[in-house]
């Protein structure tokens, strides 16, 4: 007797639902107990880890049983960015910033150009407001440095529309010169589109773009708080913009999803700025101990740079980063392949921890066995 069909997802909802929303790829996020992850780009620094505990303990009961209020907080966050807190919204994450965006001014206009390889939330909520997408080209294959000529070509040939620019680039770690980002803010003037750019990993290799922000009232800048202040727990984000520009943003009650809790947890953690800016060197310190490590028992690799609290290897072999993979997971330390992205065929990302983590993972990386 053959098993029962089991019955379509769509079909067991007893409303009328989007075909297309079904197709789209969607699982939830699994932990597996006693395995590392160094695929997800968490600040894993025992510093950190230090502060935002302490930051936990600052918090009150207050903070979990009322409505939050951001005036405080916004305050601050302009103190340390040096722009107007009327110039700054809060978002429940990075992932939360793409969505308002996408909403708020893709939707219903010249839609989505992104210089790729970019973060997949772009793709992602763009097909699920069915908002049509370009995408640029920023690596060749083998390439060393991003590129920006198919981007600028297509902004002088598309009608006005969002364009995004992720710097430090990811995966790659690759990053623009403030020089090319001035640069391609203002082919996006001339060309009347909204240039986004996304600099979550910014504070590991000392990038920003938010000064640019007060003379650049076409630009809004990205940044997340879950790799700067080790806060992706708090899903916390800011987006920065003209006060014009964020007021309007506002309109879509972004607010209402960013919580009294992380409010309180961001607010305390400002307050260690300067031992955070502390673990950001560090982290670099330990990143560049690590790619030489690793490419003592690879020298036909190479690292990107300055990548981010992250390193994505070349290895020049689209066979090496799966296999890389399965080794790394037998020792319960996930990493990401990155052969499925145009321009990165036979990279792998690694994302760091503490210097003895990484010196051991550096050494399984060496295993003579992978490269059999």
């Amino acid at each position: 007797m053959n098993a029962p069909t089991a019955v379509p997802l769509a079909d067991a909802v007893p409303f009328p639902t989007r075909s297309d929303v079904w197709d789209l790829p969607w699982q939830p996020r699994r932990q597996r107990a006693g395995v590392l992850n160094l695929k997800s780009c968490e600040l894993r620094h025992p510093a950190a880890a230090e502060l935002v505990s302490t930051a936990a303990h600052r918090l009150t009961a207050a903070d979990l049983m009322y409505y939050p209020y951001q005036q405080d907080l916004l305050a601050a966050l302009g103190d340390h960015h040096g722009h107007e807190s009327s110039g700054i919204l809060l978002t429940a994450g990075s992932d939360s910033a793409v969505g308002l965006v996408v909403d708020a001014l893709a939707t219903g206009g010249g839609g989505l150009i992104l210089h790729e390889p970019a973060f997949e939330s772009w793709r992602y909520y763009a097909a699920l407001r069915a908002v049509p997408v370009v995408g640029c080209a920023a690596l060749e294959a083998a390439a060393l440095r991003l590129d920006l000529a198919e981007l600028h070509s297509t902004m002088a040939n598309h009608p006005p529309a969002v364009v995004v620019v992720t710097n430090p680039a990811s995966p790659s770690g690759l990053a623009l010169s403030p020089a090319e980002i001035r640069e391609t803010a203002d082919h996006a003037r001339r060309s009347g589109h909204l240039l986004v750019v996304d600099e979550c990993y910014g504070a590991f290799t000392g990038i920003t773009h938010v000064p640019l922000v007060a003379s650049s009232p076409h630009l809004l800048v990205v940044r997340s708080y879950s790799k700067t202040f080790g806060l992706a727990g708090a899903r916390i984000a800011s987006v920065f913009g003209s006060p014009a520009l964020v007021s309007y943003l506002s309109r879509f009650r972004p607010d209402s999803t960013v919580s009294a809790t992380a409010l309180a947890l961001l607010h305390a953690v400002l307050e260690d700025r300067d031992r955070f800016a502390e673990v950001w060197r560090d982290v670099r310190a330990i990143r560049s101990d690590f790619v030489r490590e690793v490419l003592a028992g690879h020298p036909g690799w190479s690292a990107l740079h300055p990548g981010g609290n992250f390193v994505t290897f070349r290895t020049g072999d689209r066979a090496v980063p799966a296999r890389m993979a399965r080794h790394l997971d037998s020792h319960d330390v996930r990493i990401r392949p990155l052969d499925d992205v145009p321009g990165l065929e036979g990279c792998l990302r690694v994302s760091l921890a503490d210097a003895p983590t990484m010196r051991k993972v550096a050494a399984l990386m060496n295993d003579p066995v992978v490269v059999r």
